[in-house]
């Protein structure tokens, strides 16, 4: 039996509604890098992999007399991807570069966080929270003189560490604090 979908215009409104309560459709523009450590600039991603909460593919158990199951698979924290980033004229990816290559940082950025939009407006979605960030330089972007109308590009491959922490910007919810917080409410209802 085929769904009855309305084509009347009450049901499109419906459908119409429904879908603008999800939110507005989400470009894919660019985002920002902030790196713990040097928060004096903005590295510009114009490509780059939105971390996801997810399980790794379910681990197969065999029992007894042949029975086969499954158990969820553990939450996926590392990832890795190809970012494209966005050079300025002065420079800020070859000095971050050779910042994060340096003796005290050797190739690895402790703590980040990736703004999707632009941080300090009104375009900022969520900020992702991202640990040990090893990121490894192509080269310093393609100089092409010629090129009077492409900005200059420089491709990087990332892996990171990311356990979830995210947000909505202005949001006053911390994620660890709010966890220790509700723990501790807990352990406070228990004692009395």
């Amino acid at each position: 039996m085929k769904p009855k979908l309305s084509a009347s215009s009450a049901g499109m409104k419906k459908d119409y509604l429904t879908a603008k309560e999800l939110g507005a459709a989400m470009l894919a523009c660019n985002a920002v890098l902030i790196p713990q450590g040097f928060e004096n600039i903005r590295l510009l991603l114009q490509n780059f992999q939105r971390p996801i909460e997810i399980r790794l593919d379910a681990a197969e158990v065999d029992y007894a007399n042949g029975l086969q199951a499954s158990v969820p698979g553990t939450v996926k924290t590392k990832f890795e991807g190809q970012w494209t980033l966005i050079e300025t004229e002065a420079g800020a990816i070859l000095d971050f570069a050779a910042a994060i290559n340096s003796p005290e940082y050797n190739g690895v950025i402790p703590f980040a966080k990736i703004y999707e939009g632009h941080k300090g407006s009104d375009s900022v979605g969520r900020v992702h929270e991202i640990m040990d960030a090893n990121l490894a330089f192509e080269s310093g972007g393609d100089i092409d003189a010629s090129s009077r109308n492409q900005i200059l590009q420089v491709q990087a491959t990332c892996t990171y560490m990311y356990f979830g922490e995210s947000g909505k910007l202005g949001s006053t919810d911390n994620t660890l604090a709010s966890a220790i917080a509700t723990g501790l409410n807990s352990l406070a209802a228990l004692a009395a």
